[in-house]
């Protein structure tokens, strides 16, 4: 019994002994499996980290080689248009070189024309001079015409003035005697009204006449006053051929005074009322200072302008003053025309 104790204890051990080296074998195994398992896991961390890399890198490859062949086409693309740049450039300056050569062809000729031009510039400037004495020689004696024709022009309106007074004294005459007559036909009536009318009509012809004569004086102020002025336009006169003219239209415009001072005096002799409606311009009462003439000298161009449009504008007021009262006499007392014709002759 004891025997078979001992054996099943012995078995027992044997089988706890067993179960034991079972376990470490298991643990073991256990610990094998557990070893592998983190070796492989740690194996594929790395395979898929090499493969995470592998990807990348084949990314940066493919991103390098589509910049490399974008870079390419970049460079391609510049040497086509430097290409055609450098084509572009070499037509440009073909066609600079043959527009510099035609310039060139082009200056000469202008060169040789201007030579040609400036030969007959020569030329004309001689015939110019020519002309210039030429026309200097005509024109005093166009001048001189002008002078005998004014001259002509006076004696002529003053026969013809003449004329007409002495027609008017005439019709006068007449009419008074008819008048006289103390006659009262019809006959006679007719007669003394016809010759009135005639009368009427000389006395409007002597009127025109006055105003041509004043006219006449008017023109032959201008006439002085344009062979005074300058040749050109744009040539500005000095000082000391500006200062005649302008004495010789201060001159007309006393003479005109002069006139008008006749005219209504004649009136005022006559009628008071007749120059009533008249009245002369602001300036008639003027008259220039002692030193005006003096104080020309001093003058510059711009005041002997200004006192040359004064004078002017004043000349011409008072001639239209002058035509008035004129107009006023041959309306109102056309009998005192003769005196007015001597007051002409005086202002003259």
């Amino acid at each position: 019994m004891e025997n078979e104790k001992n054996d099943k204890d012995k078995k027992i051990n044997e089988l706890e002994r067993q179960m034991k080296d079972q376990s470490k074998k298991v643990a073991s195994l256990k610990h094998k499996e557990q070893v592998e398992k983190s070796k492989n896991a740690r194996l594929m961390e790395e395979a898929r980290k090499r493969e995470d890399n592998l990807s990348e890198n084949s990314q940066q490859a493919k991103d390098t080689l589509r910049q490399k062949v974008e870079r390419i086409e970049e460079l391609e693309e510049a040497l086509r248009e430097s290409v055609q740049i450098n084509a572009e450039r070499e037509m440009v300056l073909a066609q600079e070189e043959s527009a510099r050569s035609l310039q060139e062809k082009q200056m000469e000729e202008l060169l040789g024309a201007m030579e040609k031009v400036k030969q007959e510039l020569e030329s004309m400037r001689a015939k110019l001079a020519s002309t210039q004495q030429s026309l200097c020689e005509k024109e005093a004696h166009l001048s001189t015409l002008r002078a005998e024709r004014r001259k002509h022009l006076e004696e002529v309106l003053e026969m013809k003035q003449e004329a007409l007074l002495a027609a008017i004294s005439e019709k006068d005459a007449n009419i008074a005697l008819l008048e006289l007559s103390s006659s009262k036909k019809k006959k006679t009536q007719d007669e003394v009204a016809l010759l009135k009318r005639e009368k009427d009509r000389l006395v409007q012809q002597l009127k025109q006449q006055t105003q041509n004569r004043m006219k006449l004086m008017a023109d032959n102020y201008e006439d002085d006053h344009l062979k005074t002025a300058p040749d050109h336009a744009n040539h500005k006169p000095s000082p000391d051929q500006m200062v005649p003219p302008l004495l010789a239209l201060s001159q007309n415009r006393s003479k005109l005074k002069l006139y008008i001072a006749h005219l209504t005096d004649l009136c005022h002799d006559r009628d008071p009322s007749i120059l009533s409606q008249l009245t002369p311009p602001s300036h008639y009462h003027h008259s220039n200072p002692e030193d005006w003439e003096e104080e020309l000298q001093k003058m510059s161009v711009e005041q002997l302008e200004w006192e040359l449009e004064v004078c002017e504008k004043e000349s011409g007021e008072l001639q239209e003053y002058a035509n008035s009262v004129l107009q006023q006499i041959a309306d109102y007392c056309p009998d005192i025309l003769e005196q007015v014709v001597n007051a002409l002759e005086e202002s003259c």
